[in-house]
């Protein structure tokens, strides 16, 4: 989820809070990226971030990137210049973030003060505009606008009246423009008592907009764009099989069109338990069209301050139920038989006087590691699929499917990735219906698996002829012909060339080639025959010019094949020397 963060640096923001002078709204927007920063390490410290200032014009000071103190560092650099532009900032973030396509959810994130801007660039004018010339081409690139969540941080006081008008004029411009958005504004201030009926009442020593209040609009936009989705994650039967994930970007509602003709369209969510079907090898999946893809994180529990008093021992794992008429004691007599395996004796290492104080330090030591002696569902499906090289068919709603496979990006780091399918049962077509899908044991003697289904001949692992320049098509032609003149050797070679050259120009309708080509392969001929080539060389020509210009040779299927020798012995008993059988 690319997340584009932009800073209004108009003079307006060097204006000081009332109530609060050692704070300017800049200063405010400041600090609110510093903890907009915090929330992201913790929650989305995978994801791409990027900075921009803008004003009457937009820079882009850090393009996207995973290091959140180069932002951090960037973003106490911007001095203010002059007026406030919005649509020159939108207008540059759309171009930013094309490279992103429009699978991903785009997030735009603005500090401003609301201002409307001045002039023919203002918002108001803006508005004027676009009701009459909507269809403009000017105005095209609100198309790719409304792909994005914007998300404003609105800093200013209910009492200003530059603040609330620029508040109506703002929700008024996502509302005719159709756009995503969402404002995040501070509450209005409480009256204060006894100034009903006094012409000048008496002012707070502190505003309503302060730092924590920031905070907490920070606070408010992580929990609606940037929570992650918790759900469940089921591997068969087995209770222990079972733990809570988080799926990072968000998982989107999906809005599915009804199949009725008329009726609204269902918007449908995931469910909160994802179970496991089974597992398929990824060469059998390939690249299907899919929704979204998400990261697949274990949930960490936080150990609180009591437990960490406490010594900061690591929890031992519950013990499991041996009885033998319990319907899981084979699973779990085989988890303990692992656990005796490879658990360390803590008894060996304990010993008395000086020594057990360096195992009291050890133990210690070791209770920052406990999250990572925790059992973790997500650890062994994913060493098991990156072994394995295969991925897990997982169903996330009613008849709706996706699979999780292990992901390696460009720098060697591999996660579990969620990829989520089409609402269907028939959205792999070289797969099949995946309800259908059984397991190889179920074949009977004799019967052969027809999964997956393969093609005979890919068109896009074939290698394909490109004529865009006139260099291409000269390439090609003096190849054959370098073929021609070194026959016999390279008959085989020359008819492979021909036959290529051949196929492609009735593929393109390019039928004028063949007669051109066959009046090249003559002049050829004629030009070996006088130098003394073979006359093998000049029948092979001869044959390949005259094969060129047949209309049954017109069928893209046909192929020419060279003229064949015939020798004396085949000839019959007229004795005749060796020649050639057309």
């Amino acid at each position: 989820m690319p997340t584009l963060i932009a800073l209004d640096a108009s003079l307006s923001m060097l204006r000081p809070v009332p109530g609060r002078n050692e704070h300017t709204y800049l200063s405010l927007a400041t600090k609110g990226i510093q903890h907009l920063l915090d929330n992201l390490s913790v929650a989305g410290k995978l994801e791409h971030l990027a900075l921009l200032s803008y004003t009457t014009t937009a820079e882009l000071r850090v393009d996207f990137t995973r290091d959140y103190d180069q932002i951090r560092q960037a973003v106490k650099k911007i001095e203010p210049v002059d007026k406030s532009c919005l649509l020159s900032m939108l207008k540059a973030s759309v171009s930013i973030m094309a490279t992103w396509g429009n699978q991903n959810i785009l997030q735009l994130v603005v500090f401003t003060d609301c201002g409307l801007g001045f002039g023919s660039t203002s918002i108001p004018g803006f508005l004027e505009a676009y009701a009459e010339n909507e269809t403009e081409p000017e105005f095209a690139w609100l198309r790719s606008l409304a792909n994005y969540n914007l998300n404003f941080i609105c800093l200013g006081l209910h009492g200003d009246h530059y603040f609330t008008r620029g508040l109506a004029v703002y929700q008024q411009f996502l509302d005719k423009v159709s756009l995503k958005g969402q404002l995040f504004m501070t509450k209005p201030a409480k009256p204060v008592e006894g100034g009903e009926g006094n012409p000048n009442p008496p002012s707070s020593h502190k505003s309503e907009l302060g730092r924590t209040v920031v905070f907490e609009l920070i606070e408010r936009l992580c929990e609606a764009s940037f929570k992650s989705t918790e759900v469940t994650l089921k591997c068969g039967r087995y209770f222990r099989m079972e733990a809570p994930v988080l799926l990072w970007p968000p998982a989107a509602p999906y809005d599915q069109p009804s199949p009725v003709f008329g009726r609204d369209s269902i918007l449908r969510h995931i469910d909160q338990k994802i179970e496991m079907c089974g597992f398929l090898a990824l060469s059998d999946i390939g690249s299907p069209a899919t929704l979204s893809r998400h990261w697949v994180l274990p949930k960490v529990e936080r150990e609180k301050s009591g437990s960490r008093r406490s010594g900061g021992m690591a929890p031992k794992p519950p013990r499991l139920n041996m009885d033998t008429s319990n319907p899981n004691y084979e699973l779990e007599k085989l988890e303990t038989d692992i656990r005796d395996f490879y658990a360390k004796d803590s008894k060996d290492t304990e010993e008395s006087g000086d020594d057990a104080d360096v195992t009291i330090v050890h133990k210690h030591s070791s209770a920052s590691q406990a999250e990572q002696q925790k059992d973790s569902l997500c650890v062994l499906l994913h060493g098991a699929l990156k072994m394995e090289n295969m991925a897990a068919l997982v169903l996330v709603g009613e008849k709706w499917y996706g699979f999780i496979y292990a992901f390696t990006d460009g720098k060697k780091k591999s996660n579990l990735m969620l990829n989520i399918l089409p609402p269907g049962t028939n959205v792999i077509p070289w797969v099949g219906d995946l309800e259908l899908l059984g397991f190889p044991e179920e074949l009977a003697p004799g019967d052969t698996a027809s999964f997956p289904v393969r093609a005979d001949r890919r068109s896009y692992s074939q290698s394909s002829v490109v004529w865009i320049r006139q260099a291409s098509l000269q390439s090609d032609v003096q190849k054959v012909l370098r073929h021609a003149k070194k026959m016999p050797d390279k008959t085989q070679h020359f008819y492979k060339e021909l036959n290529r050259i051949r196929r492609a120009a009735l593929a393109l309708g390019f039928v004028e080639l063949l007669e051109a080509l066959a009046m090249l392969l003559e002049k050829e001929c004629a030009h070996l025959s006088l130098n003394g080539a073979s006359t093998e060389c000049t029948l092979q020509l001869q044959h390949a010019s005259t094969e060129l210009r047949k209309t049954s040779n017109r069928d893209i299927k046909s192929t020419i094949m060279p003229l064949q020798k015939v020798g004396a012995s085949d000839a019959g008993s007229s004795g005749s020397t060796s020649g050639y059988m057309y």
